[in-house]
């Protein structure tokens, strides 16, 4: 992009951004409701901002009335999966206990409202095993 001169109001063109940057497709991560509306539904995680809420635009939508519209996050940085509270209403917890963030391993459980959620990481291609309660 070059300067503009003084009194020269013209358009400039700049790059497009970039799209929505994706996880690498050596990694088949996604997240299955194990207890709440749904149960047994999978979803992909495709993106490396994964948004779960109750909201419609989020990108995995909950259909669970304590669930805060954009509640949490599922973030893939640096090679590891994180998962982010948003400042939900109602917290989100991991072995029972609130959390503001911590990383993210095959099998870990984690609740959103009154929604149960099991985060499977499958690099192998062996089958996959749900605990649904």
């Amino acid at each position: 992009m070059t300067r503009s001169k003084a009194g020269n109001d013209g358009t400039q063109i700049l790059k497009q951004a970039q799209g929505m940057k994706r996880v690498p497709e050596k990694f088949q991560a996604s997240v299955v409701i194990v207890q709440g509306h749904a149960e047994g539904m999978e979803y992909p995680l495709r993106k490396e901002y994964t948004v779960l809420g109750r909201d419609k635009g989020a990108d995995i939508v909950l259909k669970d009335a304590q669930v805060s519209r954009q509640h949490a996050v599922i973030e893939y940085r640096e090679g590891n999966y994180l998962l982010k509270d948003l400042e939900s209403t109602n917290g989100t917890r991991m072995s029972g206990a609130l959390i503001k963030e911590t990383n993210l391993r095959h099998g870990d459980k984690f609740s959103v409202g009154g929604t149960t959620l099991q985060f499977v990481l499958d690099d192998t291609g062996k089958p996959r095993t749900y605990e649904i309660s």
